[in-house]
């Protein structure tokens, strides 16, 4: 990857974040700019304030000057789990000439699945397969392997075509000469899930400000994914509501409560306002009200499970990323709970780059520089 550097958008439930990086030493992560911009965010897949999404990433990379550093050559931009959709599809074709597998042969079967799935109206973002099988037997790497049988299953990401027509004027508008779009739970699914654990299946939670997904890997690819629109800012709007606060300071509440002990009945925070007052609040009543709305998001996962036919066998890897929960004291265990089953952290493996609600962003940078030309 020497010599390579990408931009990546994100489009998160509440914020835009760009990231500039290149490969550091040692296999580290570099990261040469960075920007976010707060906007009006999307429910159930679409834009709250499609207008206003132009400027608000006209903001966003100005901040960082790309036209002038000449970060407008290509972009990746980063899909969220409630804008894409998971395809599983099957294929298999005899292997010809003397027998031996050809990179060719796998370009083939990779597009007689992608046939199944082609659509007018939805665009593919990308193509994963779990394994492939030389005559019934599992190959990873299956060119140069000799047999007269190539199958494989495939998980395919798509995206509705409008969606991406929509983005593609607007970037170009703005200068970008090129743009690819890639899956942002695939990405933080193999960034954070080690290989070993991916080879058998793991699930990743990921938590965010409006926005919680639910991603099953394995191998190399999302086997299923499901969403909902709640996270972690509906917890500050509760604690908002429930002690009048105005948004700012229920954020600051939030970030003082702890779940993970409890408190006693004349127990209080004293809470710095914005405005520079004491709050005294009672300890119990807000871990009450964090505990209601996590209680809400643990029900949910628990319902995507069900969709996706998910059983949480014993051996399942769980790692929970995204500020939503992570952030909060206590959080992971609490949902660990609720669900009954071990949760642990998903980290992107770079020194200095890992905690949690970072993981999707920095996953991201690397996914795209391990797949950029």
């Amino acid at each position: 990857m020497r010599g390579k550097q990408v931009v990546v958008l994100e489009i998160g439930s509440s914020q835009l974040r760009v990231i500039v990086a290149k490969p550091g030493l040692n296999d580290s992560l570099f990261v040469k700019d960075q920007a976010e911009k707060n906007y009006d965010g999307y429910y159930q897949g679409e834009f709250v304030e499609p207008s206003k999404l132009a400027p608000a990433l006209y903001d966003l990379f100005s901040s960082i000057d790309f036209l002038r550093n000449k970060y407008n050559k290509k972009l990746f931009v980063a899909l969220p789990a409630e804008m894409t959709n998971v395809a599983l599809a099957s294929a298999s074709m005899s292997v010809e000439g003397l027998g031996r597998v050809t990179k060719g042969d796998v370009d083939a079967l990779s597009q007689q699945a992608l046939e199944k799935v082609k659509a007018p109206d939805v665009e593919i973002v990308s193509t994963s397969p779990f394994g492939f099988y030389v005559d019934d037997v599992k190959s990873p790497e299956p060119v140069g392997k000799k047999g007269r049988t190539l199958s494989a299953e495939f998980s395919i990401i798509t995206c509705p075509a409008k969606l991406i027509k929509s983005f593609n004027e607007i970037l170009a508008d703005l200068g970008f000469v090129s743009v690819e779009y890639i899956s942002e739970p695939l990405a933080s699914a193999l960034t954070v899930v080690p290989e070993e654990e991916r080879e058998e299946c793991a699930l990743v939670i990921d938590v965010g400000q409006l926005s919680t997904s639910v991603a099953y890997v394995s191998g190399g690819g999302l086997s299923s994914l499901t969403s909902f629109s709640i996270g972690g800012g509906h917890i500050t709007s509760d604690l908002s509501e429930a002690f009048d606060l105005t948004f700012e300071n229920a954020e600051r509440l939030k970030k003082m409560v702890v779940i993970s002990v409890e408190a006693q009945p004349l127990d209080y925070y004293d809470l710095i306002t914005a405005e520079g007052k004491v709050e005294r609040i009672l300890q119990d009543d807000a871990g009450k009200v964090v505990s209601y709305r996590l209680e809400t998001i643990a029900s949910a996962i628990n319902q995507c499970l069900i969709m996706q036919g998910i059983s949480l066998g014993s051996y399942l890897p769980i790692y929970l990323i995204g500020g939503g929960a992570s952030k909060i004291k206590g959080g992971k265990d609490f949902l660990a709970k609720c669900i009954s089953k071990n949760i642990a952290y998903g980290r992107a493996p770079f020194p200095g780059k890992d905690k949690p609600e970072e993981a999707a962003l920095f996953s991201l940078a690397s996914f795209a520089l391990k797949n950029c030309d």
